[in-house]
């Protein structure tokens, strides 16, 4: 496995590779360091500066990643953060991209939200976004059957871990509510039942769907239990990681939509932006 690690020598840059010597078995795993320094004038005495700067940083990370037993190659960008870290991804097609992130309470450390919400909207591989450095002993996992959420099951499934995590496995559904203020008086209970009868059709089959996928992670050896979530994808999915104390919430890019009303399409978005706990965004 190949793990790209941008870091621009922050604490929460530390806290990433933290997690991934914590979280990951170094067997067979190769990372790649990547700095990316902004100042574009690569003859400015400021750039040569930054430079050096970065490659120290580098140096002593990849000494600590050594020790921990990971293959590490070390590489130096001028440019865009975002833009940067993208174009070595898609030259060195990672299996999973780390890099840290400030918190959603903003303390000012790390890549900034924007360039981590490019890293993982943008990016064609998995983005981890790390807001602390604690290893990954329990998982909340939004699943919705489609492609990105697939690709989310199968990566927990493959990922190499130190030991395995317990996953919740949560499928959320939401019900609209009725327009009880336009429909006649005498039609208001049919409106109710009707409304109870879709909640529990939507709530029955998340159960199934979220049961599903969790005897999948058991028959692989991972503790999983089923979870089905009434309300918005992104904010019960970071109560229950709250309730839980997970170290990590996983999440397809894309969920379905419509009909299909389990993962909403920008939960993976909003999850990136706001979520205190570490998100892990895959694709299909």
């Amino acid at each position: 496995m190949r793990i790209l690690c941008p870091t621009d020598g922050s604490q929460r840059a530390a806290a990433a590779i933290d997690k991934l010597i914590a979280s990951f078995s170094a067997a067979g795993v190769t990372v790649d360091l990547l700095a990316v320094a902004l100042d574009r004038n690569a003859s400015s005495a400021r750039a040569a500066e930054r430079h050096a700067q970065l490659e120290a940083h580098l140096a002593a990370e990849r000494k600590r990643l050594e020790a921990a037993g990971f293959g590490v190659q070390v590489t130096v960008r001028t440019g865009h953060p975002a833009e940067e870290i993208l174009a070595f991804a898609e030259a060195t097609g990672p299996d999973l991209v780390i890099l840290g992130s400030r918190s959603a309470d903003g303390d000012g450390h790390g890549y900034s939200g924007r360039v981590a919400g490019n890293v993982a909207r943008h990016g064609h591989v998995p983005v981890l976004i790390a807001r602390d450095g604690a290893p990954i002993a329990s998982i909340v996992l939004g699943y919705d059957e489609s492609p990105d959420a697939d690709a989310a099951l199968g990566l927990v499934e493959r990922l190499p871990f130190c030991a395995a995590p317990s996953v919740a496995v949560c499928s959320s559904y939401e019900v609209g509510d009725t327009l009880m203020p336009a429909l006649e008086a005498a039609t208001a209970p049919a409106a109710g039942a009707a409304r109870l009868e879709d909640l529990v059709e939507a709530r029955h089959a998340s159960e199934e769907i979220a049961a599903d996928a969790a005897a999948r992670l058991s028959g692989e050896g991972l503790p999983a239990t089923g979870h089905a979530l009434h309300g918005r994808a992104s904010a019960q999915l970071e109560i229950l990681a709250a309730e839980l104390g997970a170290d990590l919430i996983v999440v397809g890019s894309r969920g379905l939509s419509g009909a299909e009303r389990f993962l909403l399409g920008s939960t993976s978005d909003e999850l990136v932006v706001s979520a205190r706990t570490s998100v892990l965004v895959a694709r299909s």
